[in-house]
Protein backbone atom coordinates (compact mmCIF):
# COMPACT_ATOMS: atom_id res chain seq x y z
CA UNK A 1 0.00 0.00 0.00
CA UNK A 2 1.20 3.51 -0.80
CA UNK A 3 0.35 6.26 1.67
CA UNK A 4 0.75 9.78 0.31
CA UNK A 5 1.27 12.44 2.95
CA UNK A 6 0.33 15.83 1.57
CA UNK A 7 -0.74 19.35 2.45
CA UNK A 8 0.44 22.95 2.36
CA UNK A 9 3.89 24.05 3.51
CA UNK A 10 4.44 23.94 7.28
CA UNK A 11 1.45 21.74 8.10
CA UNK A 12 3.41 18.90 9.72
CA UNK A 13 3.99 16.45 6.87
CA UNK A 14 7.52 15.54 7.96
CA UNK A 15 6.52 15.47 11.65
CA UNK A 16 3.66 13.10 10.80
CA UNK A 17 6.03 10.90 8.76
CA UNK A 18 8.56 10.68 11.62
CA UNK A 19 5.87 9.90 14.20
CA UNK A 20 4.31 7.24 11.97
CA UNK A 21 7.74 5.65 11.46
CA UNK A 22 8.20 5.41 15.24
CA UNK A 23 4.97 3.40 15.45
CA UNK A 24 6.09 0.80 12.89
CA UNK A 25 8.23 -2.28 13.17
CA UNK A 26 10.51 -3.44 10.38
CA UNK A 27 10.55 -0.05 8.64
CA UNK A 28 13.23 2.31 7.37
CA UNK A 29 13.62 5.42 5.27
CA UNK A 30 14.53 9.07 5.51
CA UNK A 31 13.01 12.42 6.34
CA UNK A 32 13.93 15.85 5.04
CA UNK A 33 14.32 18.05 8.13
CA UNK A 34 14.47 21.86 8.01
CA UNK A 35 17.69 23.57 9.08
CA UNK A 36 17.32 26.92 10.79
CA UNK A 37 19.92 29.40 11.98
CA UNK A 38 18.61 32.15 14.25
CA UNK A 39 15.03 31.37 13.19
CA UNK A 40 15.96 31.67 9.50
CA UNK A 41 15.23 28.65 7.31
CA UNK A 42 18.44 27.99 5.34
CA UNK A 43 17.88 24.51 3.95
CA UNK A 44 17.30 20.85 4.74
CA UNK A 45 19.18 17.81 5.93
CA UNK A 46 18.27 14.19 5.37
CA UNK A 47 17.74 12.11 8.48
CA UNK A 48 18.03 8.33 8.40
CA UNK A 49 14.96 7.37 10.38
CA UNK A 50 16.39 4.11 11.76
CA UNK A 51 19.68 5.56 13.04
CA UNK A 52 19.26 9.33 13.34
CA UNK A 53 22.32 9.84 11.12
CA UNK A 54 22.12 13.04 9.04
CA UNK A 55 23.50 14.38 5.77
CA UNK A 56 23.42 17.90 4.34
CA UNK A 57 20.97 17.90 1.47
CA UNK A 58 19.39 21.18 0.31
CA UNK A 59 20.52 24.73 0.90
CA UNK A 60 19.24 28.08 -0.13
CA UNK A 61 21.60 29.60 -2.68
CA UNK A 62 22.45 32.32 -0.13
CA UNK A 63 23.64 29.73 2.46
CA UNK A 64 25.85 27.27 0.59
CA UNK A 65 28.48 25.81 2.95
CA UNK A 66 32.12 25.16 2.04
CA UNK A 67 32.81 21.89 0.21
CA UNK A 68 29.24 21.74 -1.13
CA UNK A 69 29.02 19.21 -3.95
CA UNK A 70 26.12 20.46 -6.05
CA UNK A 71 24.01 17.95 -7.95
CA UNK A 72 21.12 20.21 -9.06
CA UNK A 73 19.68 23.67 -8.68
CA UNK A 74 15.96 24.12 -8.46
CA UNK A 75 14.93 27.49 -9.75
CA UNK A 76 16.84 30.43 -8.33
CA UNK A 77 16.48 29.44 -4.68
CA UNK A 78 17.76 25.95 -3.83
CA UNK A 79 20.81 23.78 -4.47
CA UNK A 80 20.94 20.01 -3.84
CA UNK A 81 24.00 18.19 -2.51
CA UNK A 82 25.21 15.06 -4.35
CA UNK A 83 26.11 13.43 -1.03
CA UNK A 84 22.47 13.71 0.04
CA UNK A 85 21.32 11.62 -2.91
CA UNK A 86 24.06 9.04 -2.28
CA UNK A 87 23.03 8.93 1.42
CA UNK A 88 19.37 8.36 0.47
CA UNK A 89 20.29 5.66 -2.04
CA UNK A 90 22.40 3.84 0.55
CA UNK A 91 19.51 3.92 3.03
CA UNK A 92 17.12 2.51 0.42
CA UNK A 93 19.51 -0.22 -0.76
CA UNK A 94 20.28 -1.36 2.79
CA UNK A 95 16.60 -1.31 3.72
CA UNK A 96 15.68 -3.46 0.73
CA UNK A 97 18.52 -5.88 1.51
CA UNK A 98 17.11 -6.25 5.06
CA UNK A 99 13.69 -7.12 3.62
CA UNK A 100 11.89 -4.30 5.44
CA UNK A 101 8.11 -4.10 5.27
CA UNK A 102 7.66 -0.32 4.98
CA UNK A 103 9.79 2.49 3.55
CA UNK A 104 9.46 6.24 4.25
CA UNK A 105 10.47 8.73 1.55
CA UNK A 106 10.29 12.48 2.20
CA UNK A 107 9.73 14.09 -0.44
CA UNK A 108 8.98 13.55 -4.14
CA UNK A 109 8.37 16.56 -6.39
CA UNK A 110 9.67 18.31 -9.52
CA UNK A 111 13.09 16.63 -9.77
CA UNK A 112 11.53 13.18 -9.68
CA UNK A 113 9.10 14.11 -12.45
CA UNK A 114 12.20 14.84 -14.55
CA UNK A 115 13.64 11.41 -13.68
CA UNK A 116 16.14 12.95 -11.25
CA UNK A 117 16.36 13.24 -7.48
CA UNK A 118 14.80 10.23 -5.74
CA UNK A 119 13.20 8.86 -8.95
CA UNK A 120 15.32 5.68 -9.02
CA UNK A 121 14.79 5.04 -5.31
CA UNK A 122 11.04 5.44 -5.74
CA UNK A 123 11.02 3.01 -8.69
CA UNK A 124 12.98 0.40 -6.69
CA UNK A 125 10.72 0.67 -3.65
CA UNK A 126 7.59 0.41 -5.79
CA UNK A 127 9.04 -2.62 -7.63
CA UNK A 128 9.74 -4.32 -4.28
CA UNK A 129 6.00 -4.12 -3.53
CA UNK A 130 6.49 -3.10 0.09
CA UNK A 131 4.46 -0.48 1.92
CA UNK A 132 5.58 3.03 1.07
CA UNK A 133 4.91 6.29 2.90
CA UNK A 134 5.62 9.16 0.57
CA UNK A 135 5.45 12.93 0.99
CA UNK A 136 4.12 14.67 -2.14
CA UNK A 137 2.97 18.23 -2.70
CA UNK A 138 -0.78 18.30 -3.19
CA UNK A 139 -0.55 19.92 -6.62
CA UNK A 140 1.77 17.12 -7.83
CA UNK A 141 -0.05 14.01 -6.60
CA UNK A 142 -1.73 13.24 -9.92
CA UNK A 143 1.47 13.81 -11.93
CA UNK A 144 3.61 11.73 -9.55
CA UNK A 145 1.09 8.87 -9.52
CA UNK A 146 0.90 8.90 -13.30
CA UNK A 147 4.68 9.13 -13.80
CA UNK A 148 5.42 6.25 -11.41
CA UNK A 149 2.36 4.08 -12.06
CA UNK A 150 0.92 4.48 -8.56
CA UNK A 151 -2.72 3.45 -8.80
CA UNK A 152 -3.68 2.26 -5.33
CA UNK A 153 -2.95 4.77 -2.57
CA UNK A 154 -4.45 6.56 0.38
CA UNK A 155 -4.04 10.24 1.25
CA UNK A 156 -3.07 11.58 4.68
CA UNK A 157 -3.30 15.34 5.36
CA UNK A 158 -1.68 16.15 8.71
CA UNK A 159 -2.79 19.37 10.34
CA UNK A 160 -0.49 20.25 13.21
CA UNK A 161 -0.41 23.75 14.58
Amino acid sequence: MVTIVTGPINTGKTTWLINDFKSKENADGFACRKIRINDEHIGYELVHLATGETCQFIRKITHIPENWNEAFRLGMHYTFNKEGFAFAEKIANEALAKDIKCFYLDEVAHLELKGQGFADILKCILAAKIDLVLVVREALIEKICEAFGIKDYKIVKPEFS
